[in-house]
């Protein structure tokens, strides 16, 4: 009788301890969108100042769709197209940006093979843990971002999509696109092989 008392209370205390971490005002991994957290944010419209006179709210810069809404809500950004022609010199721009913000992650062409690779997606030794191997960053193939729209490729730059951090922070929309380009040109040029 005593383990049966004991059983139900455990069974009792995990149930309310599950229902309590999901009755929380945002939920675990994988649906975990740190961007979209329930906090004012002061760089956006509902900030708590006024903005300073002449700036430009981070929402406001320029709107892009999230990846998401392209594929749900695809008739609300018809109108939303690459500015930006894929010229020689636009090209020449995004791998320069590329190799800057994008490589680490991404490696040299976003190739599958090691030597294309960064040490970042290699893996290796931790410095962090002692004795401990990572696996390394998983890149996303040419192939796969061939396969995607410019204006999606725009839209994960812009916000971020899974582990990748958004670098709308770092790169204007001008640049994004020059960057959108380069990939698209890999891309080509990876088919034709």
């Amino acid at each position: 009788m005593r383990n049966k008392l004991v059983l139900a209370s455990l069974a009792l205390v995990c149930c309310t301890a599950l229902i309590a971490g999901f009755a929380r005002p945002y939920r675990w991994w994988p649906w975990n969108d740190m961007s979209e957290q329930h906090i004012i944010k002061p760089f956006n419209q509902d900030g708590l100042r006024d903005p300073a006179e002449g700036s430009v709210a981070i929402d406001q810069w320029e709107p892009a769709p999230k990846p998401l809404e392209l594929l749900t809500a695809p008739d609300d950004w018809a109108s939303f197209k690459n500015p930006v022609s894929a010229t020689p010199e636009s090209i020449a721009k995004g791998k320069e940006l590329y190799n800057v913000y994008c490589i680490s992650c991404h490696g040299t062409e976003m190739g599958v093979d090691a030597s294309a690779k960064s040490p970042v997606q290699l893996g290796g030794k931790s410095y962090y843990r002692e004795g401990v191997e990572f696996q390394g960053m998983p890149g996303v193939d040419i192939t796969v971002a061939g396969m995607r729209s410019d204006e999606h490729i725009f839209a994960v730059m812009s916000h971020g999509n899974a582990i990748m951090k958004r670098v709308s922070y770092n790169l204007s929309p001008e640049e994004r696109w020059h960057v959108v380009n380069y990939v698209r040109d890999l891309a080509n040029k990876s088919q034709k092989q």
